[in-house]
This record gives C-alpha cells, structure tokens and sequence, in this order.
C-alpha cells in the first residue's frame, strides 16, 4: 500500500473527517491535530504497516505543519528501522 495514502486514512480516521480533505498539503492544525490525536495517529499508522515506530518519534514530529510533513517524517523514521 502507497504509504501517502495510509498515512491521509489514518488522519482522516482519528480526525473523523473525509478522507478527501486529507492531502498533503493540508495543514494538521486546520484538521484539530493536537498531541493526543497524533499519537493515535502514530498507533494507527504502526498498526497498518505492521512496525513500531521509535519511541520518541511523536517528539519528533513537534516542528511538523502539513500531513506531507508527516509523512517525511514517519518515511524517514522507517527507514532508520531497516
């Protein structure tokens, strides 16, 4: 699966939002992303592939603005683990 498009699920899904309003460039501020919902976020992303993220990978995503810049991160977090 196109790890962008799991990622936009998942924050459509903890945001309660349609998935259609989820794009790269979409701010997490404008969708109510606070710390909890990007936990959850993280636990809903390490659930569909399978791998836990590094534990303090939320702490690293304190600087992010977009779900692009989400997905950078998470893309950069899982390739560590490899």
């Amino acid at each position: 699966m196109d790890f962008d498009v799991l990622l936009r699920d998942a924050v459509a899904k903890v945001c309660n939002v349609p998935s259609a309003r989820v794009q790269t460039d979409t701010r997490l501020a404008d969708l109510g992303v606070d710390s909890l919902s990007a936990a959850e976020i993280l636990v809903e992303v390490e659930i569909q592939v399978g791998r836990d993220l590094p534990v303090d990978a939320l702490r690293r995503l304190d600087g992010v603005v977009t779900v692009g810049d989400v997905a950078t991160q998470l893309k950069a977090e899982l390739g560590a683990q490899s």
